[in-house]
């Protein structure tokens, strides 16, 4: 089947923009918001026995996740635990990480995440929790798209607990990034990116925000000022 490829150019050159208006800025960026880690523990309390396997083809790696939003509202981890790009390419069925937008349980008991989310609502999609055991790690990879070389969402990490470089690695484009626990980062997922845990039970938030300009405009006010 042949490839509309002047549609493909229009699209990625559009994407592209706007990931430049964001990016300008940097590659790693810290926002202003920062998540109050006892309330966050307390909240995720109830959620013990929630949290399910990240990926189950990938068993020697371990990892858990607890969906913050997903296709149906649903908790199971299918798919938006998977790999979405392997995913989609071994059902058939292509869904961008922007489908998954239905708030689960898990975000509408953890309020104290919410000032992360409020401001790019309805346009926030795939967000999880990831819970670390020694050895668990996303591999070094860039963000891709089914279709488009260019990806219709940006991502924001949040390193949570059990931080510091002697217990968890977020390595971006070969540097180690220094950060904050609580504090969400923009980073410029078109570039190679990687975490790794040394400790037990290292937590994470990872959100995808749909690419729009809207949305570009309002990450750019949510910029830490130093």
């Amino acid at each position: 089947m042949s490839q509309d490829w002047e549609r493909i150019g229009t699209v990625n050159r559009e994407r592209l923009g706007l990931f430049q208006q964001l990016h300008v800025y940097g590659d790693v960026i810290p926002l202003k918001h920062v998540i109050d880690m006892q309330q966050l523990e307390n909240e995720l309390a109830a959620f013990s026995d929630k949290w399910v396997q990240y990926n189950p083809e990938k068993t020697n790696n371990p990892r858990h996740g607890l969906s913050v939003t997903s296709l149906d509202g649903g908790m199971s981890g299918v798919p938006d635990l998977f790999s979405i790009y392997e995913w989609s390419k071994q059902t058939g069925r292509k869904v961008s990480e922007r489908d998954f937008n239905v708030p689960t349980e898990a975000y509408r008991h953890c309020k104290s995440i919410h000032a992360i989310f409020e401001p790019f609502l309805p346009d926030v999609g795939r967000c999880r929790f990831v819970r670390f055991q020694p050895g668990g790690h996303f591999p070094p990879h860039r963000d891709g798209s089914v279709n488009y070389q260019i990806p219709d969402y940006f991502r924001i990490l949040v390193p949570l607990n059990r931080t510091g470089h002697d217990r968890f690695h977020f390595v971006h484009d070969g540097r180690l990034v220094d950060y904050e626990p609580g504090r969400p980062y923009l980073f410029n997922a078109l570039k190679t990116h990687s975490v790794v845990s040394f400790d037990s039970d290292v937590i994470t938030l990872a959100l995808s925000v749909a690419l729009k300009q809207e949305t570009v405009a309002k990450a750019v006010d949510l910029f830490k000022i130093y």
